[in-house]
């Protein structure tokens, strides 16, 4: 290369911690020279201003967080390499030399210049070929052509186009080096990113100031923040961009102190910068950090913008925080409503909050709604317990031709899972099949769980059998469902293959294997399984595994031995589990256990009635009407109501419901009329009395 022998001895290597020298270079893909534009080194001296070059006015500036920049000068140079409108179409470039181009990529090429053809992304084909077939391409053609894909984020088409140029003889325009560093740093093109770096160092361009902050953003989206703070301080002026690149740097390290205290040293912050900050701290995990930080912004009146907001809602998600999320939806405006991204934050805010009926308003008010936006109210009904209004929004999806996602799709199996709707789960089970979409660990995973408690066991199986990758939500998937359907044997078995093929289980793992116990009475297994997970495969014990315990040692009978084990929990014991010991105390008629097990549950529920229920009918049966008039007395002083139970069947793809005594069924008479022929066929064949007065 020509131009690299001009290099001046005792140029360093770009790999050097300094910035501006190198005492090697290394081969570089892209040659110096620049067609159609003077040598770069005539433009721009060693030692010009920070402030634009020569060499980058008129390109496509670039900027790490779409700050607001200067206009550029109306010079000769600027003209030269700002996009022009008026670009060639194929009519005045060499025909092309694919021997069969689509006929509507031809047509494309002969009738829409190059800058139209690059103002979305389903066109870029089309412009991709219009460039290939140029020679030579001049500077402003290489320059539209590459701004065109930057703005369109076409970051790795970006550096492949910059490698066709190399190997052609041709070279990226100066002012384009920005552009090359911003898609090196979007595709984490490490050594292209250094050896553009070389590039903007033999070209004298290591003044520019979009250049030093295309290197900053570079290094910090890579992880090297040395050279990023290296480039940073050959700064002369700290302008608030490549700080907010540094500390989405600092971010992504997981260096958070030292991301907070270069934002408390920034003399001046735009939006861009609170919201990288805010971001840091969401991204390590201190959501309430994070928050603060947002109350802050809001006192020293700085106004939230459509990132600030989205960034609040996605944390108000995770921690639940439905006051500041609502508070956050104030600032919102109403273009901004206009963004789905945005409007879908939103929504999903109000889902994980269980805000629901918020969220179902939000996506109401939406102009326009993508797959995203119907999988988050669809699955958020499911995560919700409204499985009904989840199918019912799923057929308005279908009615738009909005075609599913796996999301939307696991909303689904998992509302017709809670309703035990195995017709249309089954539907949903061949429509899978016949789109032939993959069998992914998340969509394997709710099929399953779909399937098993439908009580299609052998369908499960074989979704489970069939999918290549088995992650361990797809394995607890498959050990919950055999213990359901009560194949206890079949579950374990399935455990130790798991362990056996090396995956670690967890604790849905246990809660799955520990009701296979409970479900089988397997009393010793359980407990063994129980003193497995802690001691060897590490895995603390949650309410939910100790919950299992107690149910198993209840069912056999051993109240005191649970009794006990509960006193001993390692966790908080909650009314599940003093609920599970009061109703195995009515089944052993053990009235002095009952009244310890009550007072607990009082004292965390005082207001369930179902407690006072429980407990008086322990005392009807054994015959203590003293204490049942109390309790009875007890529960009208704090006006508690006795609340009635309900239970529901699918006949025909219809969910029917019954409540106690319930007689607004269009049928409730001919389904009494069934009853109490079963009560006297019952009469006949059993001496059981109180089995009888139940029916």
């Amino acid at each position: 290369m020509a131009a690299a022998a001009s290099v001046p001895d005792g140029v360093s290597s770009c790999g050097s911690t300094n910035m501006r020298r190198a005492d090697h270079l290394p081969q570089l893909p892209i040659p110096l020279p620049c067609i159609g534009e003077p040598a770069a080194a005539s433009r721009v001296s060693p030692g010009s201003s920070p402030a634009r070059s020569e060499a980058s006015r008129g390109a496509p500036c670039y900027n790490a967080d779409a700050e607001p920049v200067p206009e550029a000068s109306n010079t000769a140079a600027a003209d030269h390499y700002r996009c022009p409108s008026k670009l060639p179409t194929a009519s005045r470039l060499p025909s092309p030399t694919e021997p069969h181009l689509p006929a509507d990529l031809a047509r494309l090429l002969k009738t829409r210049p190059l800058h139209a053809l690059l103002s979305n992304a389903s066109t870029y084909r089309a412009a991709r070929h219009l460039f290939d077939v140029v020679p030579r391409p001049t500077a402003a053609l290489c320059c539209a052509f590459l701004s065109g894909l930057s703005k369109l984020s076409l970051h790795q088409e970006f550096i492949e186009v910059v490698s066709s140029l190399h190997r052609r003889g041709g070279a990226i325009p100066s002012g384009c080096i920005p552009l090359v560093l911003k898609s090196c740093a979007q595709s984490a093109a490490s050594c292209q990113g250094s050896q553009t770096h070389c590039h903007a160092l033999v070209r004298g361009m290591l003044g520019d100031v979009f250049v030093q902050t295309a290197l900053v953003d570079f290094y910090a989206k890579n992880g090297d923040m040395d050279s990023a703070l290296m480039a940073f301080k050959e700064m002369p002026v700290k302008d608030p961009i490549p700080m907010n690149c540094l500390i989405t740097g600092y971010s992504k390290s997981g260096d958070v102190e030292e991301a907070r205290r270069l934002f408390d040293s920034m003399p001046r912050r735009t939006s861009a910068s609170w919201n990288s900050m805010i971001a840091c701290y969401a991204h390590g995990g201190e959501f309430r950090e994070a928050l603060t930080l947002f109350d802050q912004m809001l006192r020293e009146g700085a106004s939230p913008n459509a990132i600030t907001i989205t960034t609040v809602f996605s944390i108000c998600a995770k921690t639940g925080d439905l006051d500041t999320g609502r508070r956050a939806r104030a600032w919102i405006r109403e273009e901004d409503l206009q963004n789905v991204i945005v409007h879908t934050a939103l929504m999903e805010m109000y889902v994980k909050c269980r805000a629901i009926d918020e969220a179902r308003h939000e996506f109401d008010r939406m102009p326009r709604r993508d797959v995203v936006a119907w999988s988050t109210m669809i699955a958020g009904y499911s995560q919700n317990g409204r499985p009904h209004e989840s199918l019912e929004l799923f057929e308005r999806m279908k009615a738009t031709n909005c075609k599913p996602n796996e999301v939307t799709l696991v909303g689904v199996l998992s509302a017709c899972a809670q309703l035990g709707s195995d017709e249309l789960g089954e539907q949903i089970g061949n429509y899978i099949e016949s789109q032939t979409l993959p069998l992914t660990s998340y969509l394997g995973s709710a099929l399953i769980d779909m399937y098993t408690k439908c009580g299609h066991v052998a369908r499960a199986r074989s979704v489970f059998n069939r999918m290549e990758q088995k992650v361990v939500v797809t394995w607890n998937s498959m050990i919950r469902g055999l213990a359901l359907n009560g194949f206890a044997e079949d579950a374990i078995a399935l455990y130790r293959k798991m362990v056996g093929d090396g995956i670690q289980p967890n604790e849905v793992t246990f809660v799955a294997l520990l009701t296979a116990c409970t479900h089988a009475g397997l009393v010793d297994k359980g407990i063994a399984f129980f003193e497995e997970m802690k001691k060897k495969q590490h895995v603390s014990p949650q309410v939910e595994h100790c919950a299992c315990i107690v149910d198993l040692l209840c069912k056999s009978g051993r109240l005191w031995e649970a009794y006990k084990f509960i006193c001993d929990m390692e966790v908080e014991p909650n009314a599940v589990i003093w609920s599970t010991l009061l109703s195995a105390c009515r089944a052993h008629a053990d009235v002095e256990l009952a009244k310890l097990a009550a007072g607990k549950l009082v004292a965390l529920e005082p207001n369930n009635s179902s407690i006072y229920v429980l407990l008086s009918n322990i005392y009807a049966d054994a015959g203590l009407w003293g204490d049942v008039r109390e309790i009875r007395d007890l529960m009208r002083s704090k006006n508690l109501q006795k609340l009635s139970a309900y239970s529901w069947i699918e006949l025909d793809g219809e969910v029917h419901r019954f409540l106690v005594q319930d007689t607004y069924h269009p049928r409730s008479a001919e389904i009494y009329n069934v009853v109490d022929g079963l009560g006297l066929q019952l009469e006949r064949t059993s001496p059981d009395h109180e089995l009888i007065s139940e029916v």
